[in-house]
């Protein structure tokens, strides 16, 4: 009789042990993947703005600035109260510094084109300096068509219809120096499209990383409005954080900001 309760006390505590064992390796994993989780998507988004916090009429705050003509506005909005307005003038810029170890980035924002003629200028600079035309993306929409610089003259990309809202997505490779162009009526319809591939930077890229995104005007006469900017790591798209009440995206600010003069 003791014989047989001492194996069945044996028993129930070698169970106990186990379960012990498998609940606290099971709260570790959970917690594991969720520092997983959460560190991939920290490094992941580097900007993700619908400029709701940024103040009318100037220019978004910690951004690099040049000029005075490339302001958040309400005047014309895809989402929410706010959206960056792109005035015609000469030589203006302003741009988000990015940090990142990966040689490829995207960028998503929604574009309206007010006018006609020449619209603004959209680019990723590989240059420490977000003035340095050279080394990126450098793309502009003049005339209801996009086109892109590359180094030497304007090659026609697409249309563009002005006067109407379309999503944008470009993955830029600074291995490469060469980058992909999608255009749609929203997002979804820009992720399941095939891009234009293999469009080239305007001359090679100076760092293997891209270190700005920059909105810029040059003789510009049709005003250019861009809103819900998102910019991440890689070709592959994440998928974008809640939406704030109203309808905007948030500024994912973590490891984005760099203190650095226009030249």
């Amino acid at each position: 009789m003791n014989q047989y309760h001492e194996r069945n006390m044996s028993t129930l505590t070698c169970g106990k042990y186990h379960n012990s064992v498998f609940s606290i390796s099971f709260v570790i994993l959970v917690v594991f993947s969720l520092f997983l989780v959460y560190t991939t998507t920290a490094q992941k988004v580097l900007v993700e703005t619908g400029f709701e916090e940024f103040d009318l009429g100037a220019a978004p705050t910690d951004w690099a600035v040049k000029g005075s003509q490339i302001v958040v506005s309400d005047d014309t909005v895809k989402n929410g109260g706010k959206s960056l307005s792109i005035l015609g003038s000469n030589d203006d810029n302003v741009g988000v510094a990015i940090e990142t170890e990966n040689p490829i980035i995207s960028v998503e924002f929604w574009a309206y084109v007010k006018g006609t003629g020449r619209s603004f200028n959209f680019r990723v600079v590989t240059n420490e300096s977000v003035g340095i035309n050279d080394g990126g993306v450098y793309l502009n929409w003049n005339d209801n068509a996009t086109r892109l610089y590359d180094g030497s003259a304007w090659v026609p990309v697409g249309e563009f219809p002005f006067e109407t809202w379309k999503y944008i997505r470009i993955v830029a490779d600074a291995t490469n120096s060469v980058f992909d162009y999608y255009v749609g009526d929203d997002r979804e319809a820009v992720l399941l499209a095939d891009p234009i591939s293999g469009l080239a930077f305007r001359n090679a890229a100076t760092n293997p990383t891209a270190q700005w995104v920059s909105f810029h005007v040059y003789s510009t006469v049709a005003q250019g409005f861009v809103d819900d900017l998102f910019v991440y790591e890689g070709a592959d798209p994440p998928s974008l954080t809640p939406i704030e009440p109203k309808g905007k995206l948030t500024t994912y600010w973590g490891h984005v900001k760099k203190q650095s003069a226009l030249k």
